[in-house]
């Protein structure tokens, strides 16, 4: 697989984004109880990329300091989660679902399983992690 370059945007359109997706890129699905309250939604699938293969194009993004490691990133005037920045700078990890082409990336492993809904079925065979899957940034 060649790099991709790719766009996405919140939901008003208010902020838009490019990043670079490499081969071998980590895109989880995270079934931790914080992704499931910013999202709203049972799990929240996201690619990890280096700082460096990822901007913003247009806009600002509001910033919560979900965690002592991390900090979210949303729309302002839509609320949208687009992006997730952890204080070592080594990673950010984009919501696929903000995506303009979301298939463009497809999910590689499970995260954080030791907190998932158990309504919500699992039936791919992909790898799963009882917390953070590697991050190899």
């Amino acid at each position: 697989m060649d790099p991709k370059r790719l766009t996405g945007a919140c939901l008003c359109g208010v902020i838009a984004y490019e990043l670079t997706a490499m081969p071998g890129d980590v895109a989880d699905i995270c079934h931790c109880a914080q992704c499931r309250r910013a999202s709203g939604a049972a799990s929240l699938p996201w690619v990890q990329v280096p700082p460096a293969r990822f901007r913003i194009t247009r806009g600002v993004a509001t910033a919560y300091a979900s965690s002592p490691r991390a900090t979210r990133w949303f729309c302002g005037a839509c609320g949208t989660p687009l992006y997730m920045t952890d204080h070592e700078t080594r990673s950010v990890g984009i919501t696929l679902g903000t995506l303009d082409q979301p298939e463009q990336i497809t999910p590689s492993v499970h995260g954080w399983l030791c907190e998932r809904i158990a309504w919500e079925a699992l039936d791919d065979i992909l790898p799963r992690y009882d917390k953070a899957p590697p991050y190899d940034l």
